[in-house]
Formats: structure tokens, sequence, C-alpha cells
């Protein structure tokens, strides 16, 4: 067994190997600069989303569904110790579940993505990690919990894969760059949202109901996206 200090160390030497094995992929050929500043991309970027109804629905439904979603970072821990009654191991094996299902899920959608149309899929994962946090806060056992968190975690990658290859179908190449990140620097915010929201309601309730709360934030999130990008495709 080891102390707080060598798992951080195993985790940083992780960094490390993934740099590694990054290193041996082929280079992209490289792309055109626009002859901008940094601000001028953003700004463009951001005008492109804001403009184009489509991403504009997606972006921002994105953005909700993380600020919902994000708190299991924050109360994972109080619901496996406090709720569930779990020892420090169980708790820290409950943050492992979406892992283990952005894993499982990535591996399935290598060779299954193909077969869903982009905007279905993302509005059933964005459904699935929703209701992934919902019931995880009626879980009754951590390895109820665990299982949930897997479930959620193939949400998760569904909702990565979906939203990346639909943008790279519709957004011009000189505009891909800027609008992923964009949307990407604005996810970073939402997760932020998401911790401080999440500790406050963890400060004024418990975490049982922070996840049933954010599981439902999620859920009309969702809702409200699917009506957006219906009514944007019409």
């Amino acid at each position: 067994m080891t102390d707080v200090r060598g798992i951080l160390l195993i985790d940083a030497a992780t960094f490390l190997v993934s740099a590694v094995v990054l290193s041996g992929l082929p280079k992209l050929p490289p792309g055109e600069p626009s002859g901008h500043s940094l601000i001028k991309d953003a700004k463009d970027g951001l005008g492109y989303i804001w403009r184009t109804k489509v991403i504009r629905v997606i972006g921002l439904g994105f953005f909700a569904g993380v600020a919902f979603s994000g708190v299991d970072d924050v109360a994972l821990v109080f619901l496996g110790r406090d709720e569930l009654h779990g020892s420090d191991s169980a708790a820290a094996a409950l943050y492992a579940g979406v892992g283990i299902g952005l894993v499982a899920g990535y591996a399935v959608l290598t060779k299954y993505a193909s077969r869903f149309r982009m905007p279905a899929l993302m509005l059933i994962r964005f459904a699935v990690s929703s209701a992934g946090n919902l019931f995880t806060g009626l879980a009754w056992a951590v390895w109820a919990a665990l299982a949930l968190q897997v479930f959620r975690g193939l949400g998760i990658a569904a909702l990565d894969v979906a939203i990346s290859t639909y943008l790279q179908r519709i957004v011009p190449a000189p505009m891909l760059s800027r609008v992923f990140g964009n949307l990407y620097g604005a996810i970073g915010l939402a997760a932020g949202v998401s911790y401080v929201f999440g500790g406050l309601l963890l400060e004024r309730t418990d975490a049982r109901v922070t996840f049933v709360v954010a599981g439902i934030g999620g859920l009309l999130a969702t809702a409200a996206t699917w009506i957006g990008v219906r009514r944007s495709d019409a």
C-alpha cells in the first residue's frame, strides 16, 4: 500500500507515459495561420458559434449539462463515506467508475458510432450522464453507486465522440480550431461553476440531494437542448 504522496507520484508518471505514447503518433500537416491575434481568433470563433443556431444550441446545452453534472467530482467522496458508510478505498473506487465507463465507451464507439446520427447520439448521452447522477444519489450501496457511475461514463464517452464528430462535419475547416477552442474553454468554465454549485449544495444539504438535484437539472438541460436542436433543424 502507498500514501497520498505515492498516489500523486503514480498519477504524475501516467502523464509522462501518455506523452511518450503520443509522441509516436504521425505528425499532422501544419495548419494555415489566420494572421490574426489570439484575441481576434477567439472573437471570430465565438461570433461563429453565436451566429450558427445549431452550434449555439449545442454549446449552451453542453455548458448547462456540465454545469450540473460536474458535481460528482465534489460530492462522490461524501456520498461514499457519509451516506453509504464506505471506507476510504471504497469512496476512491467510486471515482474510477466514470473512467471505466469512458474506456469501455470509447472502445465500443470505435466500431458502432457510425450507426448513429450524431445529434441523436449526443442527446441520448446527455440524458444518460444526467440520469446516472440522479440515480447515483439514490444508490443504496457502494457497488450500486459504482455501477451507476460506470453507466454515466459510457454516456460521457458517447457525448464526447458525438460532439467532436458533429462539429468536424459541419464547421468549415478554417473555423474549426476557433470553434473548438471557444467551446471547450466554456466547458472548463462550466466545470468550475459546477464545483461551486456542488459545494454550496453540499454545505446546505447532503450528497444524495446534491446528486439528485444535479441529475434533474441535467435532464432538464437535455430536454431544452433537444427542443433547440429540433427547431434549428426545422
